[in-house]
C-alpha cells in the first residue's frame, strides 16, 4: 500500500485499509510504503515535508502549488522531475514484497507506481483509493489503473470525465477506521467518564487536523472564555506549542486539552458535535460516528468544495469566524434537540461505514485475478 505522510487523511486511510484487509476471511499479507517522506530520497523528503509548514503559515502558497500542478503540462513536468527518485524506492519495495496488488492512496504516486510495476518481473494489479471528497487533483484519475475507488458521486463524475473507464470505477465511500461508529446506549457517558469529563454535559470536540493547523486558540477562546453549558475537547495534533499554550490557560468552561491521539474513535463517541477544518478524513470520520460538523476553514485547493458538500447535504454548518462558531454551537446544542438528532440522522445516511471492508474485498478480488491469471492484461 502506498501513501505519504503529507497529511493525516492519507495516513489514516492507509491504516484503515490495512486493518480491513487483515479482517478479511481469506488470509492476506499487507505492507505499507511511504516513498515521499518516510522512505524517500533526501531531496524528495525535504520538499514534501514542507507541507505541514505551508498549510499552517502560507495557505495561499499551497493554493498556488495545488492549482499550478493541476494542468496536464505542469503535472507531466512534476512527474518527470520527481518520478525517477520515487520510482527507485518503489522498485525496491515491489522486489522485496512481491505484491499481487499495489494500492495507492495518494494522487502523486499512481503514475510512478505504474511505471515501477511495468519494470517488475510479473504483472500486478494497481488500485487507486481516492482520499479527497469532491474536487480531485488530476493525479487521482489514472486510466491504466485496474480499479479506482471513489468516495462520492461528485468524485465518480470527475474520474469518468478524466477518461477512467466506467467499468473500473467503484463508488464505495471513504475508508475510515472501522471503530468510527455511533455510540451504543450508555457508551457516550462512559467515554466521558473515562476522559474525566461530566458524563451529562454536552460535549464539543475541536480539531485542527494532524498538524494542529487553523485558528484553534481563537476557536477555543470563543467557546470557553465564558461559562457555557457545554464542555470542550481540544485536539491539537502534533502542534505541541499550541497544546502547551492552551493547557496553560484557565477557562470558565471545562476544556480538556490533548495533543496527538490515536484514540479518536473513542473521543468522537464521547462527543455531540465536531468543530474542524474541512479535511476529508475528519469529515468522513465524524459522519461515520453520526456527528454533525461545524467547518471553520478549508485548505485552498482540494478542500474548498468540501464546505458545500457538508452544508448542502444538511450535515453541518460553515462558521469561519469566532462569533459565527459560537452561534452555531449554541444553535445546535442549546436549542431543540430534534434539530441535532435530525442532523445526526442525515450524517449516518450519507456515510458508508463499511467502506474500508468493501474496498478491502475489492482489493482481494483484484489480487485473485492476478494470482489465477498472471498473464492477464488490462
Amino acid at each position: 500500500m502506498l501513501y505519504s505522510d503529507t497529511g493525516g487523511g492519507h495516513r489514516a486511510a492507509a491504516r484503515a485499509l490495512t486493518f480491513a484487509l487483515m479482517a478479511q476471511s481469506n488470509p492476506c499479507s499487507t505492507g505499507m510504503c511511504d516513498p515521499l517522506i518516510g522512505q524517500g530520497r533526501p531531496l524528495v523528503r525535504r520538499l514534501t515535508s514542507l507541507y505541514p509548514t505551508i498549510i499552517k503559515r502560507a495557505r495561499p502558497a499551497w493554493a498556488a502549488i495545488y492549482h499550478g500542478s493541476n494542468s496536464r503540462p505542469a503535472f507531466a513536468a512534476l512527474r518527470a522531475s520527481f518520478g525517477p527518485q520515487v520510482r527507485g524506492v518503489l522498485l525496491r519495495t515491489i522486489a522485496e514484497a512481491d505484491p499481487d496488488v499495489v494500492l495507492s492512496v495518494h494522487p502523486l504516486l499512481n503514475h510512478v507506481a505504474w511505471s515501477a510495476m511495468q519494470r517488475s518481473d510479473r504483472p500486478r494489479g494497481l488500485m487507486t483509493v481516492v482520499t479527497d471528497l469532491v474536487q480531485l487533483h488530476r493525479g487521482w484519475a489514472f486510466p491504466p489503473a485496474d480499479v479506482v475507488v471513489v468516495p462520492t458521486e461528485e468524485a465518480q463524475r470527475y474520474v469518468t470525465r478524466a477518461r477512467v473507464a466506467a467499468r473500473k470505477v467503484r463508488l464505495l465511500g471513504f475508508p475510515v477506521d472501522m471503530r468510527f461508529r455511533p455510540p451504543a446506549p450508555g457508551e457516550q457517558a462512559a467515554m466521558r467518564k473515562e476522559l474525566g469529563l461530566d458524563p451529562e454535559r454536552p460535549t464539543v470536540v475541536v480539531m485542527g487536523g494532524g498538524e494542529g493547523s487553523g485558528r484553534m486558540s481563537e476557536q477555543i477562546g470563543a467557546l470557553a472564555r465564558r461559562d457555557r453549558p457545554w464542555q470542550v475537547i481540544a485536539v491539537c495534533g502534533r502542534n505541541e506549542r499550541l497544546r502547551r499554550r492552551l493547557a496553560a490557560r484557565s477557562f470558565p468552561t471545562p476544556v480538556l486539552v490533548l495533543g496527538f491521539v490515536d484514540t479518536m474513535p473513542n473521543l468522537l463517541r464521547a462527543t455531540d458535535l465536531v468543530v474542524t477544518k474541512a479535511g476529508p478524513g475528519a469529515i468522513a470520520e465524524s459522519l461515520a460516528t453520526g456527528l454533525p460538523v461545524i467547518l471553520t476553514g478549508y485548505l485552498p485547493g482540494q478542500e474548498t468544495p468540501n464546505v458545500d458538500y457538508v452544508t448542502q447535504h444538511g450535515v453541518g454548518l460553515y462558521a469561519p469566524r469566532a462569533g459565527q462558531l459560537l452561534r452555531a454551537v449554541q444553535g445546535l446544542l442549546s436549542g431543540d434537540q430534534a434539530q441535532l438528532q435530525e442532523v445526526s440522522r442525515r450524517a449516518r445516511e450519507i456515510t458508508r461505514p463499511q467502506a474500508a471492508l468493501e474496498i478491502a474485498g475489492e482489493c482481494l478480488r483484484l489480487a485473485r485475478s492476478y494470482m489465477t491469471a498472471p498473464t492477464a492484461g488490462r
